[in-house]
């Protein structure tokens, strides 16, 4: 019974890590031509504005008001995790609520206020092993669409990578 009901467990994780964030919506995958930075994003949820000039990131935009920025730069200031993580001050990072961090990332979230619309912000920065590139990733969503956009954001900032 018990072996039952540890592959019922593993199938709904497995379910959840797959298909989680929105199982019917189809998912696409961008890469940065010139950084290598990438993320998988529900296509049919979020459009593609053109790519800056300088091809260092993306914006994809939700029609409810949900916000994707993907981008990299060269790390000029010689940031490390800590001192990146340092430098996110301010009244926008005022309600954070949660952080988290590995070997070469680390995330901050929470609540700001966007546009009069109190909002929840995820973003995840990676310093890439040599230090010579952040790249970083920034959601904001309504914090009414919570429940909606949660699972998709999980599996976003899962897909998130630099080389």
């Amino acid at each position: 019974m018990r072996a039952m009901l540890r592959a019922a467990a593993a199938l709904a994780w497995l379910f959840a890590a797959v298909g989680g964030g929105g199982a019917d919506e189809r998912w696409a995958t961008s890469v940065s031509d010139r950084f290598r930075t990438s993320l998988s994003y529900p296509a049919e949820v979020f459009v593609m504005q053109s790519p800056p000039e300088n091809d260092d990131g993306r914006t994809l935009i939700a029609a409810d008001g949900a916000k994707i920025l993907v981008f990299a730069g060269d790390n000029v200031a010689n940031d490390t995790l800590t001192s990146k993580r340092a430098s996110l001050t301010g009244g926008d990072y005022a309600r954070v609520a949660y952080n988290a961090t590995g070997n070469t990332w680390f995330v901050v979230s929470g609540l700001r206020t966007i546009g009069g619309v109190d909002s929840i912000f995820y973003e995840k920065y990676i310093v890439s092993a040599e230090s010579e590139t952040i790249h970083s990733l920034i959601v904001t969503y309504p914090a009414r669409l919570k429940a909606r956009y949660d699972p998709i954001v999980d599996r976003v900032a899962a897909s998130f990578a630099g080389p």
